[in-house]
């Protein structure tokens, strides 16, 4: 089978915050897993490249839906990469219903269980294992990334070698080539077996995005330092850096969905307008997926030396 096609022209890098080339197609469906009595809804986005140059799978956060990480979603598939944003039973829409806030809000932290996470992670596995073998979805023979939002980031840190009390302690999937948290998380101090032997096995390329009011919002007792920490005990890269954190000043918790839902939107105050450092989001994370999915080594050297010089002097990007 031919590799990936290469998405980026000889020269320069063009700009990875812009919109990319390709034209996107995106495909509602399910997918329906006998063994386990599940059905999960996803939505396929598709650039219009010859050979989409590797496959992101999406995780939504907590009460999210298959539409949750749109903006994300549609432009890396523009820059080439098809992506899929599979929606999870039981952490869904479906917990919200109706009711009051505080109702919801109580929904919302019942369903934030390990329970819930190992179902999470079983989704996620279901769907690499369908890969090539169900024509709704793309072909196996892609480089395969993993993204998530929040409980989809946590879902994230687990299949990426996380190592969590409660759930066995499952090596990555060979496929998969990189790791990208959109509010990740971890508590500090931690129960055993501490933060550096949980995260010690993270050692496919990592990057996290937060923002300096990326809490808990209410429903836990994250904090934005909390954020910080899947990055801050992760090992180094050890090819030169293969391991991110950007910290946007002002950035909070709902600003990483990528799209929040009107549920979400109802319950939450949050800002209706774009985040002022999206595009540079957008710009950091397409670069991430160039150099570690696409393996180009402009897109590394751009994360390195031009990344920084596009942030505000009150954000924080760091490298390893």
């Amino acid at each position: 089978m031919d590799g990936p096609l290469s998405l980026i022209p000889d020269g320069g890098l063009p700009d990875p915050g812009a919109a990319g080339p390709w034209r996107v197609s995106t495909r509602h469906g399910e997918l329906s897993d006998p063994d386990r009595a599940r059905t999960l809804p996803f939505k396929l986005y598709l650039p219009d490249a010859p050979r989409p140059g590797g496959l992101i799978l999406f995780s939504h956060g907590l009460g999210g839906t298959r539409e949750g990480g749109a903006l994300w979603l549609r432009h890396w598939a523009s820059h080439g990469f098809a992506a899929l944003a599979v929606q999870h039973p039981g952490s869904d829409a479906s917990v919200l219903g109706a009711g009051s806030p505080l109702g919801l809000r109580r929904a919302l932290k019942a369903a934030m269980n390990p329970a819930e996470l190992a179902r999470r992670a079983d989704d996620i596995r279901y769907v690499l294992g369908r890969l090539g073998h169900d024509p709704q979805l793309p072909d196996a023979g892609l480089p395969i990334g993993l993204a998530g939002h929040s409980f989809g980031a946590v879902t994230v840190q687990l299949l990426a070698g996380e190592r969590r009390a409660g759930h066995p302690a499952t090596p990555p999937d060979p496929r998969l080539r990189a790791t990208l948290a959109l509010s990740p998380s971890a508590r500090q101090p931690d129960a055993p077996p501490g933060l550096a032997q949980r995260f010690a096995h993270l050692r496919l390329p990592f990057m996290g995005l937060t923002g300096s009011r990326d809490d808990g919002m209410g429903l836990s007792d994250i904090s934005a330092a909390n954020r910080e920490l899947p990055y801050r005990h992760a090992p180094a890269g050890i090819d030169g850096p293969d391991k991110y954190l950007l910290v946007f000043a002002g950035g909070n918790h709902l600003d990483f969905a990528g799209q929040a839902s009107d549920a979400e939107g109802n319950l939450f105050a949050i800002r209706r307008e774009p985040a002022v450092f999206r595009d540079n989001l957008l710009a950091a994370s397409t670069a991430f997926w160039q150099a570690h999915l696409g393996l180009d080594g402009r897109a590394r050297r751009w994360l390195a030396t031009d990344l920084p010089g596009r942030l505000r002097p009150t954000d924080r990007f760091e490298f390893k």
